[in-house]
């Protein structure tokens, strides 16, 4: 019996029951776990990409509604063949994917229809589709920007915060849409050389052709290498790196030279106008946005300082785009010459995906998010001036309903369900170990793969969930994963729990954490290797790591419970291996 099958008849006979560690321990909006999700799906799987740590109870309703939106309307709208979308659900502050399987044929062939018709843009010109979606984007995030929050009448800002949160649905829906297409892409292409000429995406050779690519994550991260060579030829570099994180801005205005870094062509206020609406994590409202607080920049500049010398990725820039133009032509010459101009074409748009994987976070995630915090902090302030609330940082303790059902009236005392709330997120938040599966496959891992795997849901195969990683005695390391980036590094481990860690690392750091975060690139430059619990070939340390020639290994599991800091260890990032060398 096929998989698809097989999985099919337990959805519709097997009944679950709840266990401890899955129920809920509060149900406060529409899409937390139920019973009935229980018994509706045959497994949900933990996205332990973007919910650890756990996030707060406004983000989580974002995201189950928003990137669940996103989802679904893309899968329908392009007519994936085998996946209707993703569903989530929360489950005290995590999410919880589960793919929904179309297992009738007829409509698979109808749907196989429609998306062949929806690829061929992406496969003939992807930069015009790109392109035009950028403009979208952008055209309403400066009609946003340009909003008057602090002294727009309350109705306005109603409307304003009703707009910047109902735009995330269209966010998701374009960030799924675009993922879905190229992510399928990538696969089909990974399929054809695994069959035809064995190679995956494990591959050395595939990770030479994948990288030697600029995304704006990347340019954002050269950026800020050059404000620290700018800040050296002025000669106040001391003052930011001397000075505490909130006095170095009225210590650079002291003296002309600072002010012109901060205010000058390309200086520093410039740079974060324009690209400071990001956040260190960029999946939450609760951390100011370097618009808001520029601190992290000022950390990023500082760890530069301390390194030194040329920009990291362009020290071996040629070399790795001759690397990749050779494993080019090597995968090509293994294919008939018939075949080579499909075989090329396919190649270019699996490229795109990673460029897409790392450089969207910019345009989907940090803009988006950096803007409705602006709107919910707004709202809750009002409160906050009349007595209503203690904190606007509290907005992140409310749904968006409940903000719109008092901004304007502003006389409901939100202040026992924010603690309630805030009650409820302290203690969920020291949950450290959460279930991978919750349902019925729970309890069998290989099955619930077998069944992702049926969906063909890419997007969880190579970004979110992963595929398991199988040890190799021959090696005979401490530690096993998957190959993320190539190349074999030394270190001293640097276990990063939360984005407040970050100016913690030192050059010549192992990073080593449950996943990472593109606002945590500019780093990269000071690490020799990265370690992974999770990942996937696209997810972010993987395809960064590629770029900065930096071994990665993804999927080890227990990275951050088996390491301890200060240990010194070898990463190889071609066979997905980790030695300890000492305590």
């Amino acid at each position: 019996m096929s998989t698809a099958k097989r999985c099919r008849i337990e959805k519709e006979n097997e009944m679950v029951e709840w266990r401890d560690e899955w129920r809920p321990k509060k149900r406060y909006h529409s899409y937390v776990l139920s019973y009935e999700d229980l018994q509706a799906y045959p497994c949900w799987y933990l996205d332990s990409v973007h919910c650890i740590p756990p996030w707060t109870p406004l983000f989580a309703w974002s995201w189950t509604h928003h990137q669940r939106y996103g989802d679904l309307w893309a899968a329908e709208t392009m007519g994936f063949p085998t996946c209707k979308g993703t569903d989530w659900r929360e489950v005290d502050g995590c999410g919880y994917m589960s793919p929904i399987l179309v297992t009738d044929k007829t409509e698979q062939k109808e749907r196989a229809v429609r998306f062949k018709e929806h690829l061929k843009p992406f496969i003939e010109d992807y930069d015009s589709v790109w392109s035009g979606v950028v403009r979208e984007l952008m055209a309403k995030y400066q009609e946003f920007k340009a909003f008057d929050v602090a002294y727009a009448p309350n109705s306005a800002l109603y409307d304003h915060f009703d707009s910047v949160f109902r735009f995330n649905n269209r966010v998701w829906g374009l960030h799924s849409w675009i993922m879905y297409t190229l992510s399928g892409l990538y696969a089909l292409f990974e399929d054809i050389c695994k069959e035809r000429i064995g190679i995956d995406d494990t591959s050395p050779v595939w990770h030479k052709m994948i990288r030697g690519f600029d995304n704006k994550n990347l340019e954002v991260d050269r950026l800020l290498w050059n404000l620290y060579k700018h800040a050296v030829e002025l000669g106040v570099d001391g003052v930011i790196k001397n000075n505490p994180l909130d006095e170095i801005i009225p210590a650079l205005m002291e003296t002309k030279k600072g002010d012109r870094w901060l205010n000058g062509e390309n200086g520093f206020q410039g740079f974060l106008n324009e690209h400071g609406w990001r956040m260190p994590r960029m999946m939450e409202f609760n951390c100011k946005a370097w618009i808001e607080d520029p601190s992290p920049a000022f950390s990023f500049i500082r760890q530069y300082i301390d390194k030194s010398g040329q920009f990291e990725m362009d020290i071996r820039r040629k070399e790795i785009v001759n690397e990749r133009k050779e494993a080019e032509q090597e995968i090509l010459s293994r294919f008939p010459d018939s075949q080579r101009e499909w075989i090329k074409r396919l190649m270019g748009v699996a490229q795109k995906a990673g460029i897409f994987s790392e450089g969207h976070n910019y345009y989907f995630e940090h803009m988006s998010h950096s803007l409705m915090r602006r709107a919910g902090l707004a709202c809750v302030k009002r409160m906050v001036d009349k007595g209503l609330v203690e904190d606007p940082e509290d907005f992140v303790f409310l749904l968006p309903d409940e903000i719109r059902k008092n901004i304007i009236p502003l006389c409901l005392d939100y202040r026992p369900l924010i603690s309630e709330r805030k009650a409820y997120y302290n203690e969920y938040y020291q949950i450290l170990n959460r279930p991978i599966l919750i349902g019925k496959l729970a309890d069998d891992h290989g099955r619930a793969m077998e069944y992702m795997a049926a969906t063909k849901d890419d997007v969880m195969m190579k970004i979110t969930v992963g595929v398991e990683a199988v040890a190799s005695v021959d090696f005979k390391a401490d530690l096993y994963g998957n190959p993320g980036a190539p190349g074999i590094g030394q270190g001293t481990v640097r276990i990063i729990s939360s984005e407040e860690d970050i100016p913690n690392i030192k050059s010549g750091d192992i990073l080593v954490a449950t996943t990472t975060y593109s606002s945590w690139t500019p780093v990269f430059p000071l690490l020799e290797g990265v370690i992974l619990d999770s990942g996937a070939s696209l997810s972010h340390a993987a395809i960064v790591g590629r770029e900065y020639n930096i071994p990665v290994v993804i999927q080890t599991k227990n990275a951050t419970k088996k390491l301890k800091n200060g240990q010194k260890v070898r990463v190889d990032g071609s066979r997905g291996a980790v030695w300890v060398l000492s305590e």
